[in-house]
C-alpha cells in the first residue's frame, strides 16, 4: 500500500464525480433561492402594481353626483337614491333651465346623505349652475365643488355672494374655480367732462378696478367718479399698463374720451393748446406697452395773437374818441357853484 500511486486515469475520474457533485449542490441551491424569491414578490407586489384586493389610499370614498352645463344640455352623472328624488331632482332642472336638454345617467344606488339634506344640496348647485355660462357642480356626500364661467358680471356676483353664505345645513365647498364672463373684445373707456369722469366698460378683477380708481382720483381734479366698470375676463397682456398710460394722457385734456378695445386705443378731446396736443399723443405712443397701436384725434384752443388783438380793437377805440370829441367852440354849460349861505 505504501508504494501505491493512483492512475492518472483514477485522478480524472474522481475529479468528475466532485465536479459533478458540486453542480448538483449549486442547482438545488438555486431553484430554493428562486421559489424564495417567487415567495417574495408574491407577497410583495413591485411600486406602481395593485393587487385586486387593495384600494388606492387617495380613492374617494362617498355618495357622488354632478350635473355639468353645456351650450346644449345639462349631463347628469353618479348616483340618485331612489326615483322619487329622481323625479324631484329632474323637477329642478326643469325650474332653472326650462329650455336645455337633460341627458340623466344617474344610477340608483345607497348611502346617500339624510334626503333633506342631500336634496338641499342638490337645489343650491343647481340655482348656482343656472347662473354660468358653462361650467360644473359636483357633490361628494354634502360637500360641493364649483367651476365654470359665468354668463354676466350681474351672474358673477350672485355666485359670488351665494357661495359667501349662509349655505345650506350642512354643505361645506371643497374647492370654486368661477371665472368672470368672457369679453371679446375687451373694452375700457374713459370720459372726461367739465364736472366728472365716467368710466365704463370692463375690467379683469376687482383689485384692478381699485388700481383704476385710484389712479384717477390722483390724476383728475373732478367732484365726479362715475365708475360703471365690469368684471370679466380676456384681458390682454399688459392691459393695467395700457389703462394707466391712456389716463395719463387723458388728464392733460380738458374734455375727451379714451378708449381701449382689445389691443387698440383711441384718444380724442380739446387740449389748452397746440404744444400740449403734441405733447399729449407723443406721452401716449411712448407710455403704451408694444403690443398696443394707438390713434389720436386732439384739437387745441386758437390763442389770439397780440396783432390780432390790436387790429380788432383799434378801430373801436377810433369810433368812441369821435363820438365822444367835443367840438373846441361850444363849450358845455357849467353848473352853478352850490349857494355858499
Amino acid at each position: 500500500m505504501a508504494g501505491f500511486r493512483p492512475s492518472r486515469l483514477l485522478l480524472c475520474l474522481v475529479a468528475f464525480v466532485a465536479a459533478v457533485a458540486a453542480f448538483g449542490l449549486q442547482a438545488a441551491i438555486g431553484a430554493a433561492s428562486l421559489r424564495s424569491a417567487q415567495a417574495w414578490l408574491a407577497a410583495t407586489p413591485p411600486s406602481g402594481v395593485l393587487l385586486a384586493t387593495e384600494k388606492p389610499a387617495n380613492q374617494p370614498t362617498g355618495y357622488v353626483w354632478s350635473a355639468t352645463r353645456i351650450d346644449s344640455g345639462i349631463r347628469l352623472r353618479g348616483s340618485v337614491p331612489n326615483n322619487e328624488d329622481r323625479r324631484i331632482l329632474l323637477g329642478m332642472i326643469k325650474a332653472h333651465f326650462p329650455d336645455l336638454e337633460v341627458e340623466d345617467r344617474l344610477k340608483i344606488a345607497k348611502g346617500a346623505p339624510p334626503k333633506d339634506q342631500w336634496l338641499g344640496a342638490v337645489s343650491f348647485s343647481l340655482k348656482q349652475l343656472s347662473h354660468l355660462k358653462r361650467g360644473s357642480v359636483r357633490l361628494l356626500n354634502v360637500t360641493l365643488r364649483l367651476e365654470g364661467e359665468a354668463r354676466s358680471a350681474a351672474d358673477y356676483a350672485e355666485v359670488k355672494k351665494a357661495l359667501a353664505g349662509p349655505l345650506p345645513a350642512g354643505l361645506g365647498l371643497s374647492g370654486v374655480d368661477l371665472r368672470p364672463p368672457f369679453a371679446d373684445p375687451f373694452v375700457f373707456m374713459a370720459d372726461l367732462g367739465a364736472n366728472s369722469l365716467s368710466l365704463s366698460g370692463s375690467v379683469p378683477s376687482e383689485a384692478a378696478r381699485k388700481q383704476v380708481r385710484e389712479l384717477s382720483r390722483q390724476l383728475f381734479r373732478r367732484p365726479g367718479l362715475d365708475d360703471r366698470l365690469e368684471l370679466a375676463s380676456g384681458a390682454p397682456k399688459n392691459w393695467e399698463a395700457a389703462v394707466a398710460a391712456a389716463l395719463r394722457a387723458l388728464s392733460r385734456l380738458e374734455s375727451g374720451k379714451v378708449a381701449l378695445s382689445g389691443l387698440a386705443v383711441t384718444i380724442q378731446g380739446i387740449a389748452p393748446d397746440k404744444g400740449t396736443a403734441v405733447a399729449v399723443s407723443y406721452q401716449l405712443r411712448r407710455d403704451l406697452p408694444e403690443i398696443f397701436s394707438t390713434s389720436e384725434s386732439i384739437s387745441w384752443k386758437e390763442a389770439a395773437m397780440p396783432s390780432d388783438l390790436t387790429a380788432r380793437m383799434l378801430p373801436r377805440i377810433k369810433a368812441g374818441s369821435r363820438d365822444d370829441q367835443l367840438s373846441a367852440d361850444v363849450l358845455p354849460e357849467l353848473l352853478p357853484l352850490l349857494d355858499s349861505e
